[in-house]
């Protein structure tokens, strides 16, 4: 019978070299599996959300409908739904306006932070209006005038279940409106306004 040979220093020395390299190739496969997973930026297509704005006088939540057809663009309207939920004559603001994303970053594990700015148009109504914008003046009862509007904000998102996502957003707008001092109640020409909501989308 051959007796058996033990292995060499140089095999043993492969053996033990290859063991580590296998287990710090795992733990560098885990890890990163783990940022992947952690810097996930979801996709939001649509949101609705509710909240508060400093521009509206009546007592009732804002509310905002928010559809982005590219993931750094999105198009937004919010207000109180005067003239179609409600018929309160005290002032509000609509909002119309489009919001362009500037960066995306996560934050740890509490979710996905979005700074933008934001461009359109402001209605700023004292009463119940007539259909449609005025921006030449006021509508024909003098209870509503349009004007232009630019600001910035924060959009927060964190992933829910089955493809929905928490959707924040604070928002910092200032309107110009040429006609609002001549509103029944007149109004100041500069506008500024603060909103925060929050709601879901998918």
């Amino acid at each position: 019978m051959r007796p058996m040979r033990s292995p060499s220093l140089s095999q043993a020395l492969a053996l033990l070299a290859f063991l580590p390299t296998g287990l710090r190739a795992e733990d560098i496969t885990g890890e990163a599996r783990d940022r992947a997973e952690r810097s996930f930026t979801p996709r939001n297509f649509i949101n609705l959300r509710v909240g508060g704005s400093t521009a509206n006088g009546n007592g009732r939540p804002e509310l905002c409908m928010e559809l982005s057809p590219v993931a750094f663009l999105s198009l937004e309207g919010c207000g109180t739904g005067s003239g179609f939920l409600h018929g309160d004559p005290e002032p509000e603001v609509a909002h119309f306006r489009a919001k362009l994303r500037l960066t995306s970053f996560d934050v740890a594990r509490w979710g996905t932070l979005q700074p933008f700015i934001a461009g359109g148009f402001a209605e700023s109504q004292v009463g119940r209006d007539d259909p449609g914008f005025q921006f030449k003046g006021t509508d024909r009862r003098r209870v509503a005038t349009t004007g232009p509007e630019g600001g910035f904000g924060l959009r927060y998102l964190r992933p829910l279940a089955s493809g929905f996502e928490l959707v924040g957003d604070l928002n910092f707008s200032l309107a110009w409106l040429p006609h609002a001092p001549q509103l029944i109640k007149p109004g100041d020409t500069w506008l500024p306004s603060a909103s925060l909501s929050f709601g879901v989308g998918f």
